[in-house]
């Protein structure tokens, strides 16, 4: 059977770690241990006050007008701060063992290992990705992924964050691959899809919960299975 691509490039939280399964459980273990009832009334008050704060502080992120350290602590004493915590040293360590303890989780979006063992004979599988380089590595072999990809892309050590040309650019060139034969697969709109169209890939915008959109997509999956379906 003749294929047309070669290389698949995977974005990796969201897509195939499972990201919101994992920071929820350390989250809820941090909650615990830096007694944070002390100034929240559960923990669901304080992740609805997390979530909005880190989805734009990574925003801002990705869009190179805040630095990832503070990103680091920011995410979480801004929280702290609406509910009358003014202590960011305690928000820094904070934000440091989440960082450290939620790499160790292992869950990852349904069936990845079955479309992964389905693809890994026919394909050269590749990570792009825009998280942190102190991680990234850690999530991947702890949770069985790493056996299953050629090369790992990390905007930080590439130098250039997704979905800038750039970055895409830098990617496929050092797979040895060729943009026809390339496939990205991604659950962002802007970081992998856009990104892909900016350096005119081919693209599959992973959707799982069935989001709205306004973006034009080249293919779009509900599930990781319906790969097989394409491929």
């Amino acid at each position: 059977m003749s294929r047309r691509y070669k290389h698949l490039f995977f974005d990796l939280d969201h897509t195939l770690w499972d990201f919101d399964t994992n920071a929820s459980l350390t989250l809820r273990e941090l909650f615990v241990r830096y007694q944070l009832e002390r100034f929240f009334d559960s923990y669901e008050q304080f992740f609805e006050a997390y979530q909005p704060v880190n989805a734009d502080l990574w925003a801002q992120y990705h869009q190179g007008l805040i630095k990832k350290s503070f990103l680091y602590v920011e995410r979480f004493a801004a929280p702290f701060r609406m509910f009358g915590c003014e202590d960011r040293a305690m928000a820094e360590r904070f934000g440091s063992d989440f960082l450290a303890e939620c790499a160790l989780k292992t869950a990852l979006m349904p069936h990845a290992i079955d479309v992964l063992d389905y693809l890994k004979p026919f394909y050269q599988m590749h990570i792009i990705t825009n998280g942190f380089k102190e991680v990234q590595y850690q999530k991947m072999e702890k949770s069985g992924l790493a056996p299953y990809f050629t090369k790992v892309f990390i905007s930080e050590v590439v130098g250039a964050q997704k979905p800038s040309k750039v970055f895409f650019q830098y990617a496929v060139k050092s797979a040895n691959a060729r943009k026809v034969e390339s496939l990205v697969i991604g659950d962002n709109l802007d970081a992998d899809i856009q990104g892909a169209k900016n350096f005119n890939l081919d693209h599959v915008f992973y959707n799982p919960h069935c989001h709205s959109h306004a973006h034009e997509v080249m293919n779009e999956i509900s599930s990781l299975l319906d790969l097989k379906l394409l491929l």
